[in-house]
């Protein structure tokens, strides 16, 4: 049985033990006092939480100071005011200075990433107040449909292929009786993120060295985590479950998952393992009792078929992180990695059949083709307006100091023998999916957030030794230093977009207007694909779009002849709005100043009516053939 010693406990020296009643004492010796106990003063802990309570407050007020409409397409880092950085640097300091302290206090830590969550991530719930990302809008309405009909059509879209998600967001409507999820797609980024705060930093622990590198490492996530893959969407859903498996095989069945003596490979496997992570053989693999083990590897199964039921990337994306972890000696269950390629491929044959059998060409058009699912998808990135080629570059920055860290850490956890060959397999595993298919040019991003929460316990290490001390006064200013260059980075990567990715009241008003105007079946086009609609009636209604949000090198001018050939029998109903004008100058899908020429020209045109308008966009009603026109 290992005996813990705490800070409490006081050595006996013999006939020199200490009696601590009242202020005597024996022999001479002091009594024991916070700093000969090696604990950490109260006050100093209530300050720290003071601290990061003030930085909280200020933080949020300086939020409401923001006139969204100000803001431009450099996104949020030029319209936030100085409050909102001093807030910011506030948080930092003091999580690395309660990171210092002698004695480690959770509650305190877990309080200050709290409070870096809501100022870093929750920008878009306090500035604006709704939704962010058209998808979010999109979510909830096929919750609805599904929750409504009570089937599925996977004929609809390929979102019906992938319900598990949105039944789980139906299932919450009529537990709650909330029919409007609008307050809490608002606030699902902050809610995501504190939903990963416990899987983090499980999975940290067991893939770092000590407590406070783990600590450190879960800090480093959220500072660069920039991807916005965390509002209410199957993406962010998957993710969570997919760091809860990773955290639960972690703690549960660490260990090789063969004897290492049993065959030449073994033999060879371990050899080269441990000669690359000397640590690597001291995991040990203390099972649980066999009842605990079958409930837990029954919970680990459920979770990878909740994750083949909501997405179609994250479940390929395990597969290649389990084998990493099997390969080096930290997961025993060598059948789950089975289980993780049979789900997802019996899911497309057999659940998915439709949605495979129309887009076969689309799937694997690009299998093989590395260059082009790489650098190719991100080539087309870079570009639009000056100062979306600015954010993209910044995001380019940031993902490169995060890996530099990486391969750094590894170097530096090879050299010191301290964990870190699994981290960093686990990092490396998911860009074996480079070569199937670019995933509508997203598929850098994705694997960034799969790798993310491994390479940042490989990041800590050049910046904090292996002890289990508070960190020395230049490792913690290095600390910070660090801490601060990626959160300001992530100010400008992550709300870059965000004169496009978030909508206002008045957008609200004219999508609202338009189902009320519009009958049911109608066309409804929009110029270009951003706009919040389809939270509700979303299987009623023909959705068309005239031009993706995405940059179009040498965009031709939109046209009216484009509505009109749509409207052309039955006549349709176009809304333009303000978030569809700057996605399409900030990403170059139109040419500069074209949205609004277009509904200058076209909406004077014969047979088209305008029927409703304000600040935040217009609508106009195309007449068809049957309609007179």
């Amino acid at each position: 049985m290992m005996i813990r010693e705490t800070a409490t406990s006081l050595p006996e020296h013999g006939a020199h033990r200490q009696e601590t009643h009242g202020h005597t004492h024996v022999g001479g010796a002091k009594p024991p006092t916070h700093r000969n106990l090696g604990l950490t003063p109260s006050w100093h802990v209530g300050a720290l939480a003071a601290a990061a309570a003030a930085a909280l407050a200020l933080g949020v007020w300086s939020m409401t100071q923001v006139n969204p409409v100000l803001i431009g397409g450099a996104g949020l880092i030029a319209s936030l005011p100085p409050a909102y950085f001093v807030a910011l640097g506030l948080s930092l300091t003091a999580f690395v200075a309660s990171l210092s302290l002698r004695r480690l206090v959770p509650v305190l830590l877990t309080w200050q990433l709290l409070v870096t969550v809501v100022i870093l991530h929750g920008a878009d719930a306090v500035i604006h107040g709704l939704p962010r990302l058209e998808a979010s809008y999109r979510h909830l309405g096929i919750a609805d449909t599904i929750g409504q009909s009570g089937q599925l059509n996977p004929n609809l879209d390929a979102y019906f292929n992938w319900p598990g998600f949105f039944d789980m967001l139906g299932m919450l409507s009529g537990a709650t009786g909330a029919k409007d999820l609008l307050g809490i797609a608002t606030w699902a980024p902050v809610g995501i993120n504190i939903l990963m705060l416990a899987p983090l930093l499980a999975l940290a622990r067991r893939l770092t060295a000590n407590p406070r590198q783990a600590w450190a490492a879960v800090w480093i996530f959220y500072l660069a985590s920039w991807i916005g893959q965390d509002y209410l969407s199957p993406q962010a859903y998957s993710f969570v479950l997919l760091l809860t498996l990773v955290a639960c095989l972690l703690s549960v069945f660490d260990g090789w998952a063969w004897p290492t003596e049993r065959t030449k490979f073994s033999k060879w496997l371990a050899r080269n393992v441990t000669n690359l992570d000397g640590s690597v053989p001291r995991y040990g693999a203390i099972a649980a009792p066999r009842a605990d083990t079958a409930v837990l590897v029954v919970v680990c199964a459920l979770i990878l078929v909740a994750m083949t039921a909501s997405h179609q990337l994250s479940p390929f994306a395990v597969i290649p992180i389990l084998a990493a972890l099997l390969l080096t000696g930290r997961l025993r269950l060598r059948f789950l990695p089975v289980l993780a390629v049979v789900l997802p491929l019996g899911w497309l044959l057999f659940a998915a059949s439709s949605f495979v059998q129309g887009h076969f060409g689309q799937l694997l058009g690009s299998l093989g083709d590395i260059g082009a699912n790489s650098l190719g998808a991100l080539s087309t990135r870079v570009s639009g307006s000056d100062a979306h080629v600015f954010v993209v570059y910044t995001r380019i920055a940031e993902v490169a100091l995060v890996w530099l860290l990486a391969v750094v850490g590894a170097i530096v956890g090879y050299r010191r023998k301290t964990p870190w060959l699994a981290a960093a397999a686990a990092a490396l595993a998911p860009l074996v999916l480079i070569p199937l298919q670019p995933y509508g040019g997203e598929l850098l991003l994705r694997l960034y957030l799969f790798s993310l929460p491994f390479a940042v316990c490989l990041a800590v290490l050049p910046l904090m030794s292996d002890h289990s001390a508070g960190l020395s006064l230049r490792r913690a200013l290095a600390l910070l230093l660090m801490g601060s260059v990626l959160a300001t980075a992530t100010v400008v990567s992550r709300y870059g977009n965000d004169s496009m990715e978030s909508f206002s009241n008045d957008e609200l008003a004219v999508v609202n207007r338009l189902y009320s105007t519009a009958p049911t079946g109608s066309v409804l086009i929009e110029a270009v694909r951003n706009t919040p609609w389809r939270f509700q009636h979303y299987a009623d209604y023909d959705y068309r779009a005239l031009v993706a949000a995405e940059p179009i090198p040498n965009a031709a001018p939109l046209s009216c002849d484009a509505a009109n050939q749509i409207a052309h029998k039955s006549g349709a109903y176009l809304i333009v709005t303000q978030s569809q004008q700057e996605a399409a100058e900030l990403r170059g899908s139109t040419p500069t100043g074209d949205i609004q020429r277009f509904v200058a020209t076209c909406g004077t045109s014969p047979g088209w009516t305008k029927v409703f308008e304000n600040a935040g966009g217009v609508i106009f009603h195309i007449e068809g053939v049957s309609n007179g026109k």
